[in-house]
């Protein structure tokens, strides 16, 4: 299942754990290595693993990196029954 992009925490969860599987034979990709690849300095993947703002080039910039791309569809607006789920911020 592909993930659900609702807020900036969510963006934050998706590239640090992918971060974490992205280095060499499935280990951990540092910060810094990231950061060199994707362009942007090493405190940027840090604020976006923070779930601060960046810019949407900057972020797309990261997801490419690590293999990944946005897909836009509208979305399927939660009910009362499943608002809560809806909602729910990613740890």
């Amino acid at each position: 299942m592909q993930p659900n992009l609702k807020n900036s925490l969510d963006l934050a969860h998706l590239v640090k754990s992918h971060r974490q599987t992205a280095g060499p034979s499935g280990g951990k990709m540092t910060a810094q290595a990231l950061a060199d690849l994707a362009g942007v300095g090493r405190d940027t993947i840090f604020r976006i693993e923070r779930g601060e703002d960046v810019s949407f080039d900057t972020a797309m910039r990261v997801l490419r990196i690590l293999g990944l791309v946005l897909h836009a569809e509208p979305p399927q607006w939660p009910n009362l029954h499943n608002a809560h789920d809806y909602f729910k911020v990613q740890p």
